[in-house]
């Protein structure tokens, strides 16, 4: 373990602390809801669903982050500006004050998002998900007339795997951008960017992706993370494996992301919500690790009533 020279930035987002040398905060924990094929979904086009079964889900994240200290995040996906739109009243009315990502594999549900949050009062703790290098002008002006100040800011990049491909993208462009992201981010009213480093599958540079956690954050000093979990579901070994062994996917699932977080990453989209029991005391149990090596390095920790190792210790 280790202490960054660059000054390392904390961006608060809703109450989170995003950001830091490695132990002074507790991983932010980030779990998706509303995915695809979710099976509390009746219907992707419309947005409706099981409302008891998405509360019983939000209570357990909840209980999970007061048990271990963890802070954690919301994932909102959709499909349709009216399901997500749906989506975002429901968990605003049962949580007040969590922030959450608004996301979707389309661009024009994105940008429906950033205006809604926007119009219903609630941008403060939106995170847009993502700039990246294949975002549209009607996504970037979406979310420069919207109140967001927060966004993830993907270091993907579709010719360029490596560390300095993933750097390139964030600070010259590429692949359609004549821009880095991160000056995109900032021409957006960005002044939080989480950087994720995109992660990717093994044999086709997931090496990198753990590699540049420490080199992002080294070189910028911005919060990074990612959904490292896509590293095991993408793993076609294990795909054909688990067949028969249905017990050896989550260690991998895990695995990855404690990885990633013993190398200093900050936040973690670790997949679908219903993992968050597994999920949080691992990624607890690496935090206090990081944080006992942080008080040897001179690092304070921010909250240390509230961190994993005052409460599981």
């Amino acid at each position: 373990m280790f202490k960054f020279d660059k000054k390392q930035e904390v961006f608060d987002v809703g109450g989170v602390k995003f950001g830091g040398q490695p132990g002074e905060y507790p991983t932010v924990l980030i779990g998706t809801m509303f995915y695809n094929r979710h099976k509390i979904v009746t219907n992707e086009d419309t947005g409706e669903f099981d409302k008891g079964a998405a509360d019983s889900l939000w209570n357990d994240m909840q209980e999970m982050g007061d048990v271990t200290g963890n802070p954690y995040v919301n994932q909102i996906v959709g499909e349709t500006p009216e399901a997500i739109k749906k989506f975002i009243d429901w968990f605003i009315e049962v949580d007040d004050k969590t922030p959450f990502l608004i996301d979707s594999s389309a661009g024009d549900v994105r940008s429906a998002a950033a205006d809604y949050v926007t119009e219903i009062g609630v941008a403060n703790r939106a995170i847009h998900n993502s700039i990246n290098s294949s975002v549209h002008e009607d996504e970037i002006e979406a979310i420069t007339r919207s109140g967001m100040d927060a966004a993830i800011v993907l270091a993907f990049n579709a010719t360029d795997p490596s560390v300095k491909g993933k750097l390139e993208i964030l600070e010259v462009g590429g692949t359609g951008q004549d821009k880095g992201m991160l000056e995109i981010a900032r021409e957006c009213g960005i002044t939080k960017p989480l950087i994720d480093v995109a992660a990717t599958p093994l044999g086709a540079g997931a090496g990198a992706t753990i590699r540049a956690v420490t080199t992002v954050k080294g070189h910028l000093g911005l919060p990074v993370g990612a959904g490292y979990h896509n590293m095991a579901s993408a793993w076609d070994w294990m795909k054909k494996f688990k067949k028969d062994h249905k017990d050896a996917y989550m260690p991998a699932d895990i695995g990855t992301n404690l990885v990633a977080q013993i190398m200093g990453s900050n936040f973690q989209l670790f997949g679908p919500i219903e993992n968050a029991t597994t999920v949080f005391p691992a990624t607890a149990m690496v935090d206090i690790i990081l944080a006992e090596t942080a008080k040897e390095l001179g690092i304070a920790l921010a909250d240390e009533e509230n961190h994993p190792i005052s409460k599981l210790v």
